[in-house]
């Protein structure tokens, strides 16, 4: 008889402790729930995004421009577009634009073929396409560079794109600005529901593309000739269309305008 009591004894000692575990277990869990509920039914809040613009002018533009050569002869082609650049940069010089505003971007030189009606090819010579980025840091020599740029072999304009050099600034006063129209749209929306806007729990920026009005003046492919036809889109947008149609390049006055510096935030505030 002793001999069972001796062996049983260890058993229910650990049957014990394994009850008293789950037993404790069981109760924080169950505390934990009840933690968690009490907390999502406590806590309420109200998610909201605030957008705000800031117009600013433009003080520099940046051409993305390019010479294209074609001729039978590899060397000649390549002699006529440097050529070009070269007037190009001299252009430039006069015009007080340092040479690091002045950077060769790419260049592609490519055998030109047309095909016939029995389909068969002729090759036409080697077109060498350079591509070059100027940043006009002076506005008001942007016609005359404009022309200029033409006139030397320019016959390829990409892209003019307007920016500011105070970026940041206006960044800066668009993002306070976005903040506080969150503000006031989630007060507005928690009055309508008779409360009222507490602290912020969550704030994040959402990144958005500083635009400019003239992006859309971007042109891939454009020949100078059509070029020289179309730029009042830029510096007559708001002329008569009998007056725009005839206006030329050199007569006319650039007015750059302004361009739109944009912030965006969502921001959830708790609910009182």
């Amino acid at each position: 008889m002793r001999f069972d009591y001796v062996r049983t004894k260890p058993f229910l000692m650990l049957t014990a402790v394994i009850l008293l575990i789950t037993l404790l277990t069981t109760t924080c869990f169950a505390q934990s729930n009840q933690a968690a509920t009490t907390a999502a039914e406590t806590t309420r809040t109200v998610a909201v995004t605030g957008t705000a613009d800031v117009m600013v002018m433009p003080d520099e533009a940046v051409f993305s421009l390019a010479v294209e050569t074609t001729n039978l002869d590899i060397n000649k082609a390549k002699s006529e577009n440097d050529a070009s650049i070269k007037k190009i940069k001299a252009i430039t010089n006069d015009l007080k634009i340092e040479s690091k505003h002045v950077v060769t971007d790419y260049i592609n030189v490519n055998p030109k073929y047309t095909y016939k009606n029995n389909g068969e090819q002729e090759f036409n010579g080697y077109t060498i396409h350079r591509g070059l980025v100027i940043t006009l840091k002076d506005l008001s020599k942007f016609d005359e560079l404009l022309t200029k740029l033409l006139g030397a072999g320019a016959n390829n304009i990409q892209n003019v794109q307007f920016k500011t050099t105070q970026l940041r600034k206006h960044k800066d006063e668009a993002r306070a600005l976005a903040i506080r129209a969150a503000k006031e749209k989630a007060a507005a929306l928690a009055k309508e529901l008779g409360q009222t806007v507490g602290k912020a729990s969550m704030i994040q920026e959402i990144q958005d593309d500083t635009y400019s009005y003239y992006m859309p003046w971007s042109s891939y492919g454009y020949s100078g000739a059509n070029l020289l036809s179309n730029t009042n889109v830029i510096s007559n947008s708001t002329m008569p269309a009998s007056q725009s149609s005839t206006a030329s390049v050199e007569s006319e006055s650039f007015s750059p305008g302004q361009i739109k510096v944009s912030a965006r935030v969502s921001v959830t505030f708790d609910l009182n």
